[in-house]
This record gives C-alpha cells, structure tokens and sequence, in this order.
C-alpha cells in the first residue's frame, strides 16, 4: 500500500467508533503474530497477558524484576554505546546482569528493582542508614536458594558485582529511570563478605548514590577508602 492509500485508511478509521475500531482490530489480528513468543508459548498475546494479569503476586513481581532487566538494556546500556561503552556481557548465568568495557576497562552490572507493596513504593526513615528524609528500598538478593558448600548462595557476595543499577518504575512510572551505587558500598549482611537483602536507596542524588551511570563508574575507580553505607543497631534488631 503507497502512503496516499495508508493516509486515507487511517483518516478513515480516525472516524470510527470505539466499538467499530475494536472489531477492525478483531478481524486484522486474526492469523497475526505480535511476537515470536506466541509460537514458543503455542498461545496468543491476549491470553499470556491475561495468564499474568490474574497471576499471584510473586509471579508478577517476579515478571516485573524481569522488564527492569529488558529495559536496561534498552534505556541504559543502548545510549552507553554513544558514550564510549561496549556490551561485553558473555553467554551464561552469573551473579551479575551485565558487562560493559570502556577505554578504562570493563564493569559488572547487577539490575534490581525498586521494592513495592501493594501497587506501591516502599519507604522507609533515612536515619537508620545515616540518610537525610526518606529512603526507598531495594532486595539484593539471588532469584534462587541453593547452597556451597556450609553457605548460603541466596544473598550476594562483595566482588560478585560492580555496580548496583536499581530500576525506579514503581515510583516514577518510567523503565528509564535508575539509581546507581557501587556494589563494595552495599550494607554488609549477617557474614562479612555477604551483602544485606535490603538496601536503602536513596531519593535524590547524594553521596551513596546517583542517577548518572558514568558517575557510579568514577566512583567505582576511585579510592574511597573503604567507604560502605552502614545500619543503626536498633534497625538492625528490627529486622
């Protein structure tokens, strides 16, 4: 179809009723293919939304974990490319989601998403990690338990990851907003080498956290003479 045709279908149907545009789209979806996951799956689109849409919760927080991945890759690491990063995540499951290498060298990504409850943010006191106002928060930790040896695998471990990318969608509604830390600063867990499963994030910018990615990376060169965001006792207790 040539463009004059294309433009006078869709001045058509810019007329119709709402009801009359859904029965248009009824007959055109018919025999169409959205995604190549209908034929992997062997259901339509329709019918795998609706599977999730009726979903536990766990299942579609989990769904969600996996978007704030896909859209990383396409919000984050895409523009990167243009600042002088290259994708160099290999093949396979490791503790981190992604691999980026510029001209200094190459920096492990770890993606999470903002935690929620009930459709909403979760907040908490910054006080009890020694932030000003309030804090939202995140879970580090591994999608599955197993163990090595006499530890627990679930939660993480320093080194395992250099920067902690938080997807802020459930608080700004957007795939493309992050906020970014160095993953040594984490909150140490209840083993040393081990990373707490909740982490403060903060609102704004401040000196545990940024919304720049070349920003997290300067930082993760850097000598911060062992600098680690910190618990108070009495929080600690809480939890």
């Amino acid at each position: 179809m040539d463009s004059t045709k294309l433009q006078q279908v869709r001045e058509l149907i810019s007329g119709f009723s709402d009801a009359e545009k859904d029965a248009l789209f009824s007959d055109l979806r018919e025999g169409r293919v959205i995604h190549e996951f209908e034929n992997v799956i062997g259901a339509p689109a329709e019918m795998i939304l609706e599977a999730v849409h009726t979903a536990p919760e766990l299942t579609r927080r989990m769904l969600r974990g996996v978007i704030a991945d896909a859209a990383f890759r396409t919000n984050a690491v895409e523009p990167l490319k243009n600042q002088g990063w290259v994708d160099v995540t290999p093949e396979g499951n490791f503790a981190y989601d992604y691999k980026l290498e510029d001209a200094a060298g190459p920096v492990t990504v770890q993606v999470k998403l903002q935690r929620s409850a009930k459709g909403a943010p979760v907040v908490r006191s910054g006080a009890a990690f020694g932030m000003e106002g309030e804090v939202f928060v995140t879970e580090t930790q591994k999608t599955r338990t197993g163990n090595d040896g006499d530890e627990k695998t679930r939660p993480y471990r320093y080194g395992e990851f250099d920067i902690l990318a938080v997807s802020m969608q459930p608080s700004t509604g957007q795939w493309n907003r992050y906020m970014y830390t160095v993953g040594r600063w984490l909150i140490e867990g209840k083993s040393p080498n081990e990373m707490a499963t909740i982490q403060p994030v903060a609102k704004t910018a401040n000196e545990f956290w940024t919304d720049d990615f070349n920003v997290a990376a300067s930082w993760l060169r850097a000598d911060d003479q062992a600098k680690r965001m910190t618990v108070s006792k009495v929080s600690r207790k809480k939890s």
